[in-house]
């Protein structure tokens, strides 16, 4: 049989939420469990000094850590995280089977030739984990098949994280082992009530009752408690490294000489991204000076980025640093060191394959934007998006061209939210207006709310309208906590006598505005 060698990673969930960017509490020292379903899954080892076990519910994890901080369990995010180990670990073995985002193997037969011995190839791969993450614990399991060598790493402690089953040896290893690693819940429930509690137990049973009771998934069980398993591995390579980092010879102070530097390693990356079979769509880029500081900034594209795309947005985050820079009052230039540019979540090239017929109206005018928008910048070419808010001004936001939209900072209704249908025409600067009631004096809102008069002409400068319905009038105020910027105001609807649907405010009593028309 074929040694196997596994390396296991205790804890990786919370690793990984660890290293999550969206979850800023989540930081080193911070007692942290991931729940599924409502159960505690995996713990910190300050949340287990605290108290907390896995297999707690929320509720009881609280009370026994009231700081603990509770974060769902997100296989995507173990992976993205482990597959950065997995690159890291490529230096040292070229091909692995990854079972589980923290669970690997490899064959152990050509480590100990390279490295010496089974030890020495182990404690190497440990190092190396400890480098790629310091927050992870490893542990070992080394033994003649993937079971064994699983069961092995499990077995393991902080004092000795190493286990070495010797060969030919796995049957006696396994004989006091739980069934509850054979991860079967009918079979172990059925093992558990016949009062069989490890595997030397089940194999005492004899293959033929097994096979009689268990059928097919008896046999496989029964060849695993015996140390006969399989130890075939399904080896791949290191994972594509999303990540690129592009040291500048020497600091430079111009967009112009960063963007032509980056040109050649960012087609390399994009043509690796390809061979790989992934395009990116969202990226991150990262941009470190020579004093220290960096500055990041994420980008969407509405397809996917090639090289150029890519020196386009470097050039932009350049230039948004340097004018903010430049206005700060600072003496002296700033100097880049370094860009790194990061594929976040890279998606199959197959998705963004042109149809049979072309690729539409739509993807030329997405070509023309974008030269337009490389030659004027980020900013010069800008959709619209709808928002929802209180005031008709702020109903739309501006956004550079292959952005995503703002997302809402609160779930759900906005109180005193502009009710639907929205106007049509909203005024950049809104109209002053002055409200005439039926006597022919100004319309003002008074302090119960209430209008002093039904609204009879709407006038503006020379202009007039008359005013054939209301309804208002509605106060809106925002951040009453906050003086700087607290802001009340009345809206009222109008209809003149032409159909035509106005949206007015009164900032002040008697002041009004048209902030929007009802086409």
């Amino acid at each position: 049989m074929r040694r196997t060698l596994v390396l296991w990673c205790p804890g990786w969930s919370v690793v990984s939420a660890y290293g999550d960017e969206s979850l800023p509490e989540v930081t080193p020292g911070v007692p942290v469990a991931t729940l599924h379903k409502g159960v505690v899954e995996e713990c910190s080892a300050e949340a287990a000094v605290a108290g907390v076990r896995v297999g707690m519910r929320r509720r009881d994890a609280h009370l026994m850590c009231p700081t603990l901080v509770l974060t769902a369990r997100d296989p995507e995010r173990d992976r993205h995280a482990f597959d950065r180990v997995l690159v890291d670990l490529a230096h040292c073995v070229s091909d692995h089977s990854l079972l589980s985002p923290g669970l690997v193997a490899f064959h152990a037969r050509g480590l100990e030739r390279f490295y010496g011995s089974e030890e020495a190839a182990a404690r190497m791969l440990m190092d190396a984990v400890a480098v790629s993450e310091p927050l992870a614990t490893t542990r070992v399991g080394i033994a003649d098949d993937v079971f064994s060598a699983v069961i092995a790493a499990r077995h393991t402690t902080s004092e000795y994280p190493m286990r070495r089953v010797e060969p030919e040896a796995s049957e006696e290893f396994l004989a006091d082992v739980s069934v509850e690693f054979l991860e079967d819940d009918a079979t172990v429930s059925l093992l558990t009530r016949l009062g069989i509690t490890t595997l030397g137990g089940f194999v005492a049973l004899g293959p033929d009752a097994i096979r009689d009771r268990l059928g097919h998934l008896g046999e496989r069980l029964y060849r695993l408690a015996r140390g006969l398993g399989d130890s075939f591995l399904d080896m791949s390579g290191a994972p594509l490294d999303p990540v690129t980092r592009m040291d500048l010879p020497d600091s430079v102070t111009s967009v112009d000489q960063v963007g032509f530097s980056l040109r050649v390693p960012l087609e390399e990356y994009t043509a690796t991204l390809r061979a790989a079979g992934v395009v990116c769509t969202h990226v991150k880029i990262t941009v470190g000076f020579d004093d220290g500081t960096t500055h990041e900034r994420a980008w969407r594209h509405p397809r996917f980025f090639d090289a150029p795309d890519l020196v386009d947005r470097v050039r932009w985050q350049l230039e948004q640093c340097f004018s903010t820079h430049h206005k700060e009052g600072a003496e002296y230039p700033l100097a880049v060191s370094f860009v790194e540019c990061e594929a976040l979540s890279p998606e199959d090239v197959s998705d963004h394959e042109p149809g049979l017929w072309g690729q539409g109206p739509d993807a030329r005018v997405h070509h023309v934007l974008s030269r337009v928008q490389s030659m004027v910048g980020a900013h010069g070419v800008v959709t619209a998006s709808p928002r929802v808010a209180r005031v008709a001004a702020e109903t739309q936001v501006l956004i550079p061209w292959g952005d995503s939209a703002p997302q809402k900072e609160a779930p759900g209704p906005l109180p005193g939210a502009l009710p639907s249908p929205l106007p049509g025409t909203v005024f950049s600067t809104p109209r002053e207006v002055t409200l005439l009631g039926v006597d022919g004096d100004p319309v003002v809102v008074g302090e119960s709310a209430q209008l002093s008069s039904a609204p009879h002409a709407m006038v503006s400068g020379t202009s007039s309208v008359i005013v054939s319905s209301w309804a208002g009038p509605w106060p809106v105020w925002e951040k009453w906590w906050d003086p700087a910027q607290s802001r009340f105001l009345h809206r009222v609807q109008l209809v003149d006598d032409r159909g035509m649907g106005w949206l007015v405010s009164a900032h002040e009593q008697s002041r009004w505005v048209v902030e929007a028309r009802y086409d």
